[in-house]
């Protein structure tokens, strides 16, 4: 992420973008739960017109110490080639103080955090355009040991999709593997493998409909849009759902839902043979352990019977 600046009370969202409502400095401070290197905290000037000097970092280092009274927690301090001051620490609330600064050698600065190397960045697919954004944050804190900073929706301008667009690979116009994959070259239009301008008549290679390969109002895109639907509302593979909701053309969403219920589980079935196994383990330890305390008892009652007799001869020999 960039560096994000101080904010003080609530931050505006939307349906696209979302951002915590929590202050840089008490998402700094959370870190001390978390398992974390190093904070950077970046400073620069607030006013163009009046830039961090580059002085000897020994003054400036006597000018942090007079409102920082961590900074002996301050492990690095360095400017970069834009002229910004960077700190770096390893204590959440050194780094908060560090942000609560609003001069540094009488030059007004604004703070703000580097968060590439405290938090982690990943992309969620097919979350419907619908969903509000500060429910997902609200369900992936909820789930998970973590705090959301921000999210961002990635989708075609002006587009009112419910759900993600349908997937096309654009040499053959199939949905089911990506263009990079494809060795075809096929014209939209007719349909023809063809150099130059098309100039014969629309004819969908698809469902040879007179209309382009690329058009919305072909059946195979559609039935593909709703298998993505499919997909997203029951939170399958792409390869589940086309499976499932192709086994009949007249499957609806609570059909294939419940063959989505009684089809094997595998997890299940594995489950059952590995306790098959181990059953079969336990009762082949358990018979020999019988076998050999059997074979102890006999083993014992000859030696019981060996000493009787040397015993026996032993007191009439000293008799």
């Amino acid at each position: 992420m960039d560096d994000v600046q101080r904010c003080n009370g609530m931050i505006s969202s939307n349906n696209n973008y979302f951002k915590s409502s929590k202050s840089i400095n008490e998402l700094v401070l959370r870190l001390g739960q978390k398992s974390f290197e190093e904070i950077h905290i970046v400073c620069q000037h607030r006013d163009a017109k009046h830039k961090i000097p580059r002085s000897n970092p020994f003054l400036i280092q006597a000018d942090i110490k007079k409102h920082i009274n961590r900074h002996d927690n301050i492990t690095n301090m360095k400017f970069s080639r834009q002229g910004k001051l960077i700190f770096s620490t390893a204590d959440p609330v050194c780094a908060a103080q560090i942000l609560n600064l609003e001069k540094i050698q009488e030059t007004p600065i604004s703070t703000g955090v580097t968060f590439e190397n405290i938090t982690e960045r990943f992309l969620i697919f097919d979350i419907p355009t619908n969903q509000q954004l500060s429910e997902l944050a609200d369900e992936i804190m909820n789930k998970n040991d973590m705090e959301v900073v921000e999210l961002r929706r990635f989708v075609k301008l002006n587009s009112t999709q419910e759900f993600s667009r349908v997937r096309q690979c654009l040499h053959c116009y199939e949905f089911t593997h990506a263009t990079r994959v494809c060795d075809k070259n096929i014209c939209p239009l007719c349909g023809v493998n063809h150099e130059g301008q098309c100039q014969g008549p629309e004819k969908c290679i698809l469902c040879n409909g007179p209309h382009s390969a690329t058009s919305k109002i072909c059946p195979r895109h559609t039935h593909e849009q709703k298998i993505l639907e499919f997909k997203c509302r029951n939170h399958l593979t792409i390869g589940e759902a086309r499976r499932l909701y192709t086994q009949s053309s007249k499957t609806h969403y609570s059909d294939a839902a419940k063959i989505n219920t009684t089809a094997p589980n595998i997890e299940e079935i594995v489950n059952q043979r590995v306790e098959s196994i181990v059953q079969n383990i336990t009762t082949k330890m358990e018979q020999q352990t019988t076998l050999l305390i059997e074979i102890f008892k006999k083993q014992s009652k000859i030696l019981c019977n060996i000493w009787s007799q040397y015993s026996t001869k032993l007191t009439l020999k000293i008799t």
